[in-house]
């Protein structure tokens, strides 16, 4: 009988998975030993088991004092990961680049290439480029979207998309997305331009 030689790579990842698994595992057990059952009860209200896990992370109480003083970063990082959750919620999922292309007629490179170009609103989930499903009308972006990835190339496309979803007064308490949609590019632009005065694009 011949005997396969153990893969070195995969054995460390399965070994990196284990101890992953132990670190995470612990850490759960722990604030759910300490968090109360309304907390418990609301982390499960949440959608997704990553929304539970990022809704429980948000509270420093459930994190307890001695981790926040070590990791002063894990209540906001976990919130931002549950805001993020609900921007693509909100945006109504996102689309692979495949899936993208297929709508717009166009290949995947092509697709990347519009990212690149700006003229595609695209957001990193994990190792992947996805694109929000609201910036797409029947068969193509809608116009002014490009504006708005011009406008907050340096702050990111978190928010960009942010900014796309977010309800404003200036614009009649609609969404540049609901104004971009109704043919109003010039409010939005108008918006834009304000907003890059006063420092926040």
């Amino acid at each position: 009988m011949v005997r396969t030689a153990p893969n070195p790579s995969s054995t460390r990842s399965d070994s990196l998975q284990a101890a992953f698994l132990r670190r995470a595992t612990s850490a759960l057990e722990r604030m759910a030993a300490t968090a109360s059952p309304k907390t418990l009860s609301d982390a499960l209200a949440a959608p997704t088991d990553a929304g539970s896990l990022a809704w429980l992370l948000s509270r420093s109480e459930v994190v307890g004092p001695a981790v926040i003083e070590l990791d002063p970063l894990v209540p906001a990082l976990a919130r931002n990961l549950e805001h993020r959750k609900r921007l693509i919620e909100r945006a109504g999922g996102t689309l692979s680049a495949e899936d993208t292309g297929r709508l717009l007629g166009i290949s995947r490179q092509a697709v990347d290439k519009r990212r690149r170009a700006g003229a595609l609103l695209a957001v990193r989930e994990g190792s992947d480029w996805r694109y929000p499903a609201c910036q797409f009308g029947e068969t193509d972006v809608v116009a002014g979207i490009a504006d708005v990835i011009r406008a907050y190339a340096s702050a990111g496309p978190w928010v960009a998309l942010d900014f796309l979803l977010a309800p404003d007064s200036a614009l009649g308490g609609r969404s540049a997305l609901e104004a971009l949609k109704s043919g109003d590019r010039d409010s939005v632009l108008r918006l834009l331009r304000s907003e890059a005065q006063d420092g926040f694009a």
